[in-house]
This record gives structure tokens, sequence and C-alpha cells, in this order.
């Protein structure tokens, strides 16, 4: 049995019951008497009895009003009387760890008639332990529940002694107890003063710490006021998450001993302070309360509160300022109070913002009754912002450039648009809040307006004017709202999105839908523009999150040198977020409908395909950044027309368009890639340009500085108009930005030339295939410019260089070719370049240069050039040996091979069975394989060989001409037959048509004849000296002989016999010619004779090789006559009648 039950026990077993019998009334008096000694008896007895059981009663009167509270204590009375008690042993809470516990505490008071009023009191060794817990809450266990109920009036201080001796205040925090040796002595109201000094403690327990604290308060009462100062510090504390260094804190209070008022003033100073939450340096602030108490309570009736703080550098919520500074303030009456606050700061970076200077300010009401309550309105202003590094990266990356796509310059000007808002505009974004104890919300009931320097306006503001635009409440952190978001000016596209529902919650997905529309999307002739798109917007609590769009949009702008007009896809895309990205089409297959296209001067007025995604995904991303996803386009097929005005109609088709996305970062790319693709252009009727490949490729780079490489194969190009088709064209292409415009460029092109089939199998093809071989050209501004090399496709032997240019709008170009030097021995003949030259020119040997002009139109195509012969020998199917060919001829059309008249051309020799020299010639090459000979001739025996002019067909069975001698020195045409023993004199003319075949020469009437003035002949050989007779008067005349007249008439095969008649006139001169042998006349004797005239006619029969001789048979008549006296049968005697005088 405790203490308390004792008294109470000890006070039963004295009670006694009352007696209840009266007396009788003679006996009144006396019991009146006997009553009133019994009461003075039994009070001195109950008073003696009492004083003597005063430490029970005391202790349990004591006892029995902590337990009412549910405080455990226990105690000792060891004085007790009616000025004074003493306890000891004092103890509150559990006994293992008491909240209280004091050795010794005495209490005297004095009487104020029946009442007791409290002198002093004195505590011996007190120690009071408290805990303060890792939320910063403070309990003192057992002592909280100590105290009684509201009075009614409001308490006071009492004027009282009040002696501390040795005690000790103990505060068990987080990372160890904190010990402070406290001592007081004085009255209350006059001289009171109490010290308590924190003993220094540096210890840590998990994530809290403390290194090097120290503190102290002190209580000075005064003047019927009390005042507590409290000083803190520490080196360095951490605290969870939170790692302060550098801390120092004061705290003052002051107030009347009847607490009628109270003030309150706080100042803190702190050098660092990091947490996830929060960080700053160099923070410093204080606050101050000041109310007046109601007369019941200490509740104030008016008060008033000011709160300041500062850092040189805060960070919050991820955002940091410079020079913070949050001021408040607050006036109120009772339980309800309104003021103001503000928050500034500069260089402000936060929430992919920064700002030279960022302000919060508004109005603050607070309701403390019941539960208590808040509400507040506020702007937030933001001065000279711009978007940070990673918002701008983010802005690019949502319009990336696209470069060549019909995107890239309405997605270039809105990127330059938005990049020079962001690069300074102003921010304001009205907001209002309240809190309670049963819900807090914050709520944007106002536009959000962003003004950039540019012209740029962003806005975002409720939906509707009767709801607030979003809401955010707790608890649950539910949001909920409409709004309505608008972009326009400074060159940006105006964009508006209405979000009929926005909702959020706890374990919840953000989702909003409403509608999207883009207008005055505009870039020069380019544009974009979507009335009205569905949008469908889930975020998930991961971060994962999904964007639906249903609707078409329209886009108008270039392709490559080109133009896309007005193709509207029919959107129904998802955009799917997570560790990567995905588009993704709601539908198998997007419809995509094209207004028209241009691109390398061909237009297509409209056209309609369908875009599926590869592998689920348009497009996708995964958490590295790896690109993935892609489309295809099955039956490409677009009817057009070329541009300008003949609009010849035209179809591009492939069988199959892929695309695929993969790199990551800077080396992301899409390659497409084409299946067949081919194109025919219908220039006119019968005629069809047909352009087709195997597979195109294309890997485009999907960075800022857009670039796309790729390769084609197996293509083939084929045109009526053309001598021949191209085939296996294979190379690699590229394009990219330079100066601001599309460059295509193509490399390493490689493709064979074939000449088209002949009309008929007799008829041989123009030329052997040749290889394009080095094949590379630019196209730039709608122009083509190319270069590469032809060789010779089976013996690679390289024949000429070419450029060429074509200006793609004009549908209009050139190329020139030039061979320098085509050397052709006896393994490289004209023949192996083309069978044109099979049999028309062999034995080819020399160098051989040309310089081509091609130049084309949509309709036609021509060529002209200039061959360079330089030394070239030959020979023809007619003309064995042609040497030192020189030259330079022109042809107005290399694919059939004339030239304009006039073409020059010098011959060295030509010997068709006689050799001439130092030819000249001029001709010109016509339609169907024929030469117009406009004049040849040939250095011969001092005298020219000429042709007439004439036409011959080039490689035909027959060529029929003629040709003439003219001035023809007759000692030089002997020295060139070089016949020995003969001279002669004289000038000869003639001319002799001539018949070639592929087998023989025939001369038909030909006629060689002496010029006026005859000449003269002289044989001074042996051949005569045994002749007798005739034989021998005719070569004693011709020894010395003088010609009149000379007439040769030639017919026969050069190849084979030629019959040659000759006939001469005149007379011997020098000797006299003995006439003896012939006329003798009786009684003269001998008889010479000076001047006798000669008539000559002699026909000789003999091959073409044996010319010479015959040519010398006109002065040599002993051979005519030899020949004619042993030929059998006999020839035509020689009429040997002399002349008549002259």
């Amino acid at each position: 049995m405790n203490r308390s039950d004792q008294a109470v026990a000890s006070q039963e077993r004295n009670l006694r019951p009352p007696e209840d019998d009266a007396p009788p009334p003679r006996r009144l008096l006396i019991g009146w008497g006997t009553a009133v000694a019994a009461l003075a008896v039994s009070t001195a007895a109950l008073g003696f009895v009492l004083w003597l059981a005063r430490f029970p009663i005391a202790q349990f009167f004591l006892s029995s009003a902590l337990a009412e509270r549910g405080v455990e204590a226990d105690f000792q009375v060891v004085q007790l009387d009616f000025g004074h008690i003493v306890l000891n042993g004092v103890r509150i809470g559990s006994a293992q760890a008491p909240d209280a516990s004091i050795a010794t505490v005495t209490a005297a008071w004095d009487w104020r008639g029946l009442a007791p009023s409290v002198r002093s009191l004195r505590f011996v060794e007190p120690r009071l332990r408290l805990r303060l817990d890792n939320r910063g809450r403070l309990s003192a266990g057992a002592l909280d529940h100590v105290g009684g109920a509201p009075s009614g009036h409001r308490p006071q201080v009492p004027e009282l002694e009040v002696v501390v001796e040795r005690g000790v205040l103990q505060v068990d925090a987080p990372f160890g107890p904190l010990v402070a040796d406290v001592s007081a002595h004085g009255v209350l109201g006059e001289d009171f003063s109490a010290l308590g000094r924190l003993r220094p403690i540096t210890g840590a327990r998990r994530n809290y710490a403390i290194l090097e604290g120290a503190g102290s308060f002190v209580v000075v009462s005064r003047a019927h006021e009390i005042g507590l100062r409290v000083d803190a510090n520490a080196q360095s504390l951490l605290w969870g998450d939170a790692r302060v260094s550098g801390l120092a804190l004061r705290g003052l209070v002051r107030a009347p001993l009847d607490l009628s008022r109270y003030e309150l003033d706080a100042a803190w100073r702190v050098g660092a302070l990091n947490s996830n939450a929060l960080s700053a340096d160099a923070l410093d602030g204080g606050a101050a309360f000041v109310a007046a108490a109601r007369d019941d309570s200490l509740l104030a009736s008016t008060w008033r509160a000011r709160a300041r703080a500062g850092a040189e550098r805060l960070t919050l919520g991820g955002a940091s300022f410079t020079t913070a500074r949050l001021d408040g303030g607050l006036d109120g009456r009772d339980m309800r109070g309104q003021g103001r606050w503000a928050l500034s700061g500069e260089s402000f970076q936060g929430f992919s913002l920064i700002s030279e200077r960022a302000t919060a300010s508004g109005v603050l009401a607070v309701n403390l009754a019941g539960a208590g309550g808040a509400d507040a309105t506020g702007v937030i202003a933001m001065t000279r912002a711009r978007l940070d590094p990673g918002a701008r990266r983010i802005v690019d990356s949502m319009l990336p450039g696209l470069g060549g796509t019909p995107l890239a310059p309405t997605f270039a000007q809105a990127n330059a648009a938005l990049r020079r808002g962001g690069a300074n505009f102003a921010l304001t974004a009205p907001f209002s809040a309240h809190f309670e104890s049963g819900i807090q919300r914050i709520v944007f009931n106002r536009e959000l307006f962003a003004h950039a320097a540019s012209g740029l306006r962003l806005s975002v503001a409720p939906l509707r004017v009767d709801a607030p635009g979003l809401t955010l409440e707790w608890p649950g952190a539910s949001l909920r709202g409409a709004v309505d978001v608008e972009l326009s000016g400074g060159g940006a596209p105006t964009a508006s999105m209405l979000l009929d529902t926005v909702h959020w919650s706890p374990g919840e997905p953000l989702e909003a839908d409403g509608t999207l529309a883009l207008s005055h999307w505009t870039a020069g002739d380019a544009s974009l523009s979507a009335d009205q798109l569905d949008i469908g917007i889930s975020i998930g609590t991961r971060g994962q999150g999904r964007i639906d769009l249903r609707g078409p949009a329209h886009i108008t702008g270039p392709f490559g040198d080109g133009e896309v007009r007005d193709m509207a896809p029919n959107l129904d895309i998802g955009i799917a977020w997570d560790a990567g990205w995905r588009i993704v089409s709601n539908t198998p297959c997007l419809t995509v409908a094209l207004g028209g296209l241009n691109a390398a001067g061909l237009s297509f007025d409209s056209g309609r395909l369908s875009l599926c995604a590869l592998n689920g995904a348009l497009a996708a991303s995964d958490a590295r950044g790896n690109l993935g996803g892609g489309f295809r386009i099955q039956g490409l097929a677009l009817n057009g027309r070329m541009a300008g005005p003949e609009a010849q109609p035209a179809r591009l088709t492939a069988a199959e368009v892929t695309g695929r996305f993969h790199g990551a970062g800077a080396q992301a790319e899409l390659s497409i890639e084409a299946n067949r693709p081919a194109l025919e252009i219908n220039v006119a009727a019968d005629h069809v340009l047909a352009l087709r490949g195997a597979q195109v490729t294309a890997d485009a780079a999907l960075a800022h500085d857009w670039r796309i490489d790729g390769r084609f194969r197996d293509g083939a190009l084929s045109d009526p108009a053309l001598p021949g088709t191209v085939t296996a064209i294979a190379g690699h292409w590229a394009a990219a930005p330079e100066d601001d415009k599309a460059v295509i460029r193509v490399d390493a092109g490689e493709a064979l030339l074939t000449a088209n089939r002949p009309a008929s199998d007799a008829d041989r093809p123009l030329f052997h295939q040749l290889r394009l071989a080095g094949f590379s050209a630019i196209l730039r501004d709608g122009n083509i410019d190319a270069q590469g090399e032809l060789v010779l496709a089976e013996q690679t032997h390289q024949l000429a260089r070419f450029t060429a240019h074509h200006d793609v709008a004009a549908g209009a170009g050139g190329a020139v070719v030039t061979g320098d030097s085509v050397t052709f021995d006896r393994t490289f003949q004209p023949y192996q370049i083309s069978e044109l030259a099979r049999g028309f020119v062999d034995n080819v040997r020399g160098s051989v240069g040309l310089n081509a002009n091609i130049d084309w139109t949509r309709n036609s195509i021509a060529a002209h050039g200039v061959l360079h012969l330089d030394g070239v020998s030959l020979a023809t199917s007619t003309i064995p040996v042609i040497q030192g060919v020189r030259g330079d001829v022109a042809f107005n059309n290399l694919f059939s091979l004339t030239t304009p008249p006039g073409q020059e051309i010098t011959i060295d020799a030509l010997n068709p069975g006689l050799v001439v020299h130092n030819g000249r010639v001029r001709f010109q090459l016509l339609p169907g394989r024929r030469i117009g000979i406009e004049r040849a001739e040939f250095d011969f025996a001092s005298g020219t060989l000429s042709m007439t002019p004439t036409i011959i067909p080039i490689g035909a069975e027959e060529t029929r001409f003629e040709l003439s001698l003219h001035n023809v020195d007759a000692s030089a045409l002997l020295a060139t037959l070089n016949i020995p023993d003969l001279s002669a004199t004289g000038k000869i003319d003639g001319a002799f048509p001539l018949l070639l075949t592929r087998r023989t020469a025939l001369i038909q009437n030909g006629a060689l004849y002496a010029q006026r003035g005859g000449g003269t002949i002289s044989y001074v050989g042996h051949a005569g000296d045994s002749a007798t007779g005739a034989a021998r008067i005719a070569f004693d005349a011709l020894k010395s002989f003088s010609y009149d007249d000379l007439h040769i008439a030639l017919n026969g095969d050069l190849s084979g016999e030629i019959v040659s008649a000759i006939q001469f006139h005149g007379h011997n001169s020098g000797r006299p010619v003995d006439l003896g042998p012939i006329g003798a006349v009786p009684g003269l004797g001998h008889i010479t004779v000076h001047g006798v005239p000669f008539a000559f006619q002699v026909q000789v029969t003999a091959p073409f090789r044996s010319l010479a001789e015959t040519a010398a048979s006109l002065s040599n008549p002993n051979a005519i006559l030899t020949r004619a006296r042993n030929a059998e049968p006999a020839p035509q005697p020689v009429d040997q009648r002399p002349q008549g005088p002259r």
C-alpha cells in the first residue's frame, strides 16, 4: 500500500457513527454543556490527530491531484507546518527514466485569512528531462499533463522568491543529450535572475550529429516584468538530410508579470545550409511578435508579427537565387490577421528559366480559430528572363532541323522565334492559395502571361470564366482544371490549345484532353496549319506518358530543290514516353493526301499514299537515346507533269519505300530505302524517257546541321532520242545545306552506255559498250553540274572526259566531251569503238583528239564537235595507204556524223597504186554516210593530181570519181618514175574517171595530153644499137625528138590489165636521120635528113604496176617497137608516111 492509500485508510478508521437517541428535556442544558465540552475536546483531539497525521494527509492530497492528471509521481513529505513544507526524493515519471527529479523541494507561504499565499520555493538539485524528436517536437513526458482546467482568468507570474540550487536541464535530442546546468535566485518581479549554461557537446547518432554545440539562457525579472534570453550555436549540425554549419541563434521574450502583453524576438545566422529541399549560404534572419493578451487567457486579443530572412545564395525546390530576401508581416485581432509577404532574389535559376531578378509578393490572411486556416494571393514576376540551355535543347529537339524536308522552313522559323523569345522575356503568374486543417489549395484563376522582347507572347488562362484555370488541392494533392494555352507573335506560329479537362491525383496519371489549333505558321512559301486536332494527354506517376493527336494537318514547303504543296496527313498517332519514347499509329496505316509536288523539274498535282509503321512504331528511342522504329510506303504511285510550258505527263513509282530511325544524339539518322523506283516521262507521242533503278538509299542526319548520304545501284536510263541506253548506274550521293540552300552531290558514279539496237540485223550499232567512270555531279540552285570519264568497257581504255550542265527548271543543258589524245595502234583500232568504222578505215596509226558539245532541251538533243587528226595513218577499203593525215574536222551532228562544208585536212602521202604527196583535201560529211569532195589536190611530178568535186558514198560497194593531172612536168615525171637513159621536157595535163570497188580500181576513158608548145624527148640508151630498118630510123629520130602534141588514152583495171593508146607527132632534131635503110635513092648514096616529121601511134596493154613503163614508152619508141615486133599476132604497123612540108 503506497502512502496515499495509507492516509485514506487512516482517516476511515477514525470516523465514528453519530448517536441516534435524543436527550430528555430535563437534561437539555446539561446535554448542551456536555456537547460543547465534548465538541471542544473532540476538536482538540481531532486537531491533535490531524497534526500528527499531517504528512500522510498532505502526501495523499498531492498524490491524488497528480493521479487525476495521469502523472506517475513519488515523493516524501519530511516537514509540514502552517508556514512551509519540505519534500524529499521527488520523482515525476517512471522510476527507470524519470521526467523530473528533485532532491529537496521547500515551499513557504503566508496566510491571508484562511487562504495560503506561497512566499518562496526552493529546489535543491532539480533535474528536468525533456525530449526532442526528429520532427522538432519537444515533450516533457509526464509533465505535459500537469495543469488544471481553465480558470477563466489570464494566468500570471506570482511575485515570490525562487531558488534553484545545482539544477540540471537535459534535452534528449536525436544526436545525443543536451545538458545544461541551471541556477536561480531572487524574487520574481524584483531581483530574480536565473542562468542556464549548456555543456559543450559533440555527438552523433545515425543521421543526426552536432559538432561543438554550446548555449545558454538567462531569465531576469525586475520591475514587475520578466524576460528570457536564449543563445545557442554550433560549428556543425546534421539533422536527417539537412546539414548546417556556422549556426547561431538568439531569442528574447519579454512580458509583465500579469502577462497582459508579451513580445518575442528571434534572430539567427547560418553559414551554410544544405538539404534535399533547401540549401543556402550566409543565411540570416529575424522575427518579432508583439501581442496584447486577453483577460481570460494568454491568447492574443491584438497582435502584430514581422519576419525577415536573407541569404547570399538560396536554392529551394530546384530554384536558386542570389541575394535572396523574404519579408512578411501580419496584423491581427483575436484569431484573425492580415498582412503582406514578399520574396525577391537576383540571378534566379530554376524551372528551366534564368532571370536577372525574380519576385513574388502578395497578401496573406490567417484565421487561428479552431483548426486554423490561411488564405494568400500573390504574383510571381520575372524580368529579363531567358530559357536555360536545357530548355533550349528541349525546344530544339521538339523542332528538329529536318533539312531538305517540307517542315524545315516552318520548324526553323518557329525554332528561331522561340529562341529569340526565350532569350529575353518577362513573366507574370498570379495565384491564390487557401490552407486549413482539412484542406490546402493553390489556385491559378488568372492569366499566366509571358511577353518577350521579340514580340513573342505566351499565356495560360482559365478556359471558363466561371471556373479557375488550375486547382491543386491537399490532402491527396489532386489537380483539376481547364485551361487555354495561347502562343503568338514574334515570328512564332499562332497556336491555341484548349484543354477541356485537366485531372491528376496521387497514384493516378495526369490526364488532359482538348483541341489544338495551328495557324499563321509560315516561312516564305512554306506553311503548316491544323484547324483542329483532338489532343489527349496522359502523364503517369513515374513520369511516363502519352499524347494522342487526331485530325488533319496541312503542310507546304520545300523538298530538296522542289516543293511539296498542301500535303495533308490525317493524323491518328500517339506519342508515348517512359525510359524512352515512341511515336505509334493508332491505325494500321496513316493516309496522306498530296496536293502537289515539284521536284527535279517534275510537278505532281495530286496523290495519296499510306504510311505504315515498322515494328509497331513510326519512330522510337530507348533510355540511352538510341533511335528505332520507322515507316513503310507500299506501291508508291504519283502522276504528274514536267515543269515548263510543255508539261509532259510523268509518273513516279516505287515498289516499296521504307524508312528506319537509328543512332543516338548527334549520330541520329533516318535511313530511307526505295526499292525498284522508276520515273517515266512521256516526252512526245511514242517517246517515253524512263529512269529505273533497283534500289536507292538515303541516310539522313537528324541533327541541327542536317546531311543526307546514300547510294544507288542497278539504275537504267532509256530515251529513244538518245543514241543509246545507260545501265548499271551506281554510285554514292549526298545532300547538305550550303549557304542555307540544299545542295545534292553524286560521287564515284558508274554506268554502262550501250548503243541502241540497229533497225535491222544487217546494220551495225553506233558504238561498242562504254563505261561511265569517276562520275560526279552537284545539284545547286536548280542546276546540275557533272563530270566524269568515258572508258571503253571491254578494254578499260579511256576515251574522253566530260563535263555537263543541266538547268532543271528549263529542262535544258549541255555537255562537253574532251578526248585529248586517243592513240590507235596494232592493238587498238576505231572499229573497237564503233563497228561503223570496220571496213571503212583500217590499220589506223596515230593520235586522235576530240572536243564534243552535246546540247539538249526537253524535246531534242544535239551534238557537235571537232575531231583533231595529228599525223594519222590509215587504209580504206579502196585506198591501201593513206599517211600523215592532219587537220581539224568540225562535226555539226555527231550522232549522224555530218559536218558543215569546207572541212580541210592535209595528207602526207596517198598510194592507191601510185604514190602522191602533200595532199590538200576540202570536203563535207553528208547525211547517209556520204562525203562531198569539194577539192582534193596532191603534188605529183612537179604538177598536181586533183579530184573533181563529187559526192562519194562511204562504205558503198562502188566509188566513182574523176582524177585530173595538171601542169605535170615531163622531166619530173620521168624522175618520179625512175626511168633511165631518157629525158624529156614539156607539160602534161589530163583526166581519167576512176571506179573503185572493194577489190579493184577501174579507169574508164582516161585521157592525158601535152600542153601547147609540146616538148622534147631524148633517148640515149643502148636499146636500139642493134636495130635495123625502120626500127633503126625510129631510134635515131628519138635520140633528139621534138613533139608537137601528145595524147594518151587509158582504160582498164589498175589491179589487173590496163590498155593505153598513145599518139604523139613531131620531128627529129639534132643529128640527121639516115633514111637509107628504108628509102635508098639510086645514085645518091646515103641520105641523112634534119626535121623529118614522124607520127607515132602505139597501143600498150600492161598491168597498172607497168604504168611507169607505159609512161616511159612515150619517149622510148624502141621499147614500143620491140614489143610490136615480137607480139603475136603482129600489131598494127606504125604509120611512117611522112607529113607534107609545113
